[in-house]
């Protein structure tokens, strides 16, 4: 979805209301601005969030990577 938007005087936008609805923004809400070579990318904080859940969630069964695993281990190396 490509729409044009004025930059005010002091560098404010109007994010129209069918993009701030497709990101579930309410009044007050908060946007990540990733800044790339050529282009801007808005992002819910939801949305970054669920990317980094799943980017972790990948190594969640792996062995030894439980906070009980990590315990464990700090209390071995300290000798407890």
């Amino acid at each position: 979805m490509g729409v044009e938007v004025r930059v005010m005087e002091n560098g404010r936008m109007v994010l129209p209301a069918a993009i701030r609805k497709r990101l579930g923004l309410e009044k007050g809400g908060t946007v990540i601005v990733e800044v790339g070579d050529e282009e801007v990318t808005l992002r819910s904080v939801e949305q970054v969030l669920d990317k980094v859940k799943a980017t972790f969630a990948k190594y969640a069964d792996l062995p030894g990577t439980s906070v009980d695993d990590f315990l464990a281990n700090r209390h071995a190396e300290s000798g407890e």
